[in-house]
């Protein structure tokens, strides 16, 4: 290859891919090779199965074999017959179907409940310009990646906010001059990942998403990156363990204590342990999200809050569910005190000994009753209830927290809802 075509691949790598929208490439555009497709029976309304197409493998099923080169060519919804007869149709998945049938290591969030996450953040991009931002990107901190189900949905709502990633050149290769042959100290190989790590640093939302299992973040991975040839895969950075860990590194990186997170959710066992850390990192007025299986795991978390002081303040619980939502009260209370209190005995007419004995021990008795009141009253319980006129509907359960300023302590900080007392 000579400098000057070495120079066109340059160029060709820092190019941005044209970008279209999702309905009119679906639509018009012809299945090729590499492209993941579904196909169902003609006369069914069942889920299907999700193919990979190549052009010298076959699909089989229980009625008949279909070759992947009869559904290349075809545009969605067509027909393609199977060596029976058998007629399906093929489609191109929606995010949802995509997400539902792409094996998994672990149960993913069903669409259900990651559109209604991806809603309660409430997420704002705009396209970038040519004007130069100084304003910090959006970055989001996902801790629990999974099936990769809500890291897809995170990425595509924050799809806008980074240019086009520029597109792979394209070459052709001989004998002389093999795929990846080296050039000037540089491989096709090279370029490409120049012209990504490029397009990454100027990128102005960011998806992190964190899981403890290696395994588990590489199929993710795939699964991120099987979607539409990886039409998302570029705003998310994959990362592989422990949150509070990661957090600290983030810093040591970075040469900053400053908040960088915008938001964190956190679909972890172990939630409250990790609360202190996210807390410095996430942006005051950030959303912290807590998804567990258990509405007591959110008390947990409740708790700790109110216990440690940590600088977040409850927006809401709701349980999720297939179709509709249930939102729950879920705070810390002080029960109120007794109001009856003991009334002190008469003493008797007797001797003037045993008048002064009865009035000692009768003003021990009190003090011992007021201890028990006052102890009542320091003492914190939870409260874990739906709200009225709610369905029910089950499910996981949502805590969400707002990254508030700490209260100078200089003044008195006003008193939290949650810790009015109950009747």
């Amino acid at each position: 290859m000579r400098p000057s075509s070495l120079h066109q691949l340059r160029r060709a790598a820092l190019q941005p891919r044209a970008r279209h929208f999702a309905s009119s490439s679906c639509l018009y555009r012809a299945f090729q090779e590499g492209d993941v497709v579904l196909l169902r029976e003609s006369k069914e309304t069942q889920d299907g199965r999700l193919v990979k197409l190549q052009v010298s493998k076959t699909i089989g099923t229980h009625r008949g074999v279909i070759k992947h080169g009869d559904v290349i060519g075809k545009e969605p919804r067509q027909i393609v017959n199977s060596h029976k007869g058998v007629t399906f149709r093929i489609h191109e998945p929606t995010l949802a179907e995509y997400v539902r049938l792409t094996p998994r290591l672990v149960t993913p969030i069903y669409p259900s409940d990651t559109n209604l996450i991806v809603s309660l953040l409430d997420i704002h991009v705009d396209t970038p310009s040519a004007t130069p931002n100084t304003d910090p990107p959006l970055e989001i901190l996902e801790a629990g990646t999974g099936h990769g189900a809500l890291t897809l949905h995170l990425s595509r709502a924050v799809h806008a906010g980074n240019p086009p990633v520029p597109r792979t050149p394209s070459y052709v290769t001989t004998e002389e001059e093999p795929e990846d042959a080296v050039y000037l100290g540089e491989s096709i190989s090279d370029l490409q990942e120049s012209a990504l790590s490029s397009w990454k640093q100027n990128r102005r939302a960011i998806i992190h998403t964190l899981d403890i299992s290696s395994k588990h973040s590489v199929h993710a991975k795939k699964i991120v990156e099987g979607f539409r040839h990886g039409m998302y895969a570029g705003n998310v950075d994959f990362h592989v363990g422990d949150v509070s860990e990661w957090i600290a590194k983030q810093k040591v990186s970075r040469k900053t204590e400053e908040p960088f997170l915008t938001h964190v959710f956190l679909d972890l066992p172990n939630a409250t342990s990790h609360l202190a850390n996210v807390a410095p990192a996430l942006h005051v007025n950030g959303l912290l999200a807590v998804f567990n299986p258990s509405i007591t795991q959110i008390a947990e978390c409740v708790e700790a809050i109110r216990e440690q002081k940590m600088p977040y303040l409850l927006d809401q619980v709701i349980e999720l569910g297939a179709g509709t939502i249930r939102e729950w009260d879920v705070r810390a209370v002080r029960p109120r005190a007794p109001m009856q209190k003991a009334q002190p005995e008469q003493p008797s007419e007797s001797s003037s000994d045993e008048s002064v004995d009865s009035e000692v021990g009768q003003e021990g008795r009190g003090n011992e009753l007021k201890e028990d009141l006052t102890k009542q009253e320091e003492k914190w319980v939870m409260v874990c209830r739906p709200k009225a006129g709610q369905m029910v509907v089950g499910g996981g359960f949502l805590g969400l927290w707002r990254r508030m300023e700490k209260p100078d302590k200089k003044e008195p900080a006003e008193k939290p809802d949650n810790e009015q007392l109950t009747e």
